[in-house]
Parts: C-alpha cells; sequence; structure tokens
C-alpha cells in the first residue's frame, strides 16, 4: 500500500474507534514516536540501579511481590479509580 493510503485506512479506524482502543492506539504511537534505541540503555544504567533491577528478577523468580493485576486493581480500589 502507498503511504497515503495507509494514512487514511488509519485515520478512518481511529476516528470509528471507541475511547478505550483509542487511548490505547494513541498508547502505541506515541511510544513508537517517542522510542529510544534501548539495545545499549542497560549500559547507561547506574549500577545501584542495575543491581536493584537484578534483585527484583531474583524476586519475582522466587515468587516474592504481587502479580500487576493484583497490585493495580488494589491501587484502584484504594484511590476510587476506574479501570
Amino acid at each position: 500500500m502507498k503511504a497515503d493510503t495507509l494514512r487514511i485506512d488509519l485515520i478512518d479506524k481511529i476516528v470509528h474507534a471507541d475511547d478505550n482502543q483509542v487511548e490505547e492506539i494513541y498508547g502505541w504511537i506515541a511510544n513508537y514516536f517517542n522510542k529510544k534505541n534501548f539495545d545499549n540503555e542497560w549500559e547507561t544504567l547506574p549500577e545501584l540501579h542495575q543491581s536493584l533491577v537484578m534483585q527484583g528478577l531474583k524476586e519475582a523468580d522466587a515468587g516474592l511481590g504481587v502479580p500487576f493485576d493484583e497490585a493495580t486493581q488494589k491501587l484502584r480500589d484504594k484511590y476510587g479509580l476506574n479501570g
């Protein structure tokens, strides 16, 4: 497809999307345009941050912590947020 045809198709899909879909699409597009080259991102982190990430991964592997969905639901309930 030519770029102009793709643009028109994308616009049509966005116009006909529901509110949740528009928010999700916006997130994808914003992430695409804001993305960086993360291939070397790890090496640019301070050692402290690297060690904290590694500690978190070890804790997750050990079954410690709270699953993301459960943690976000607790926050929604606590602060009366819609999800």
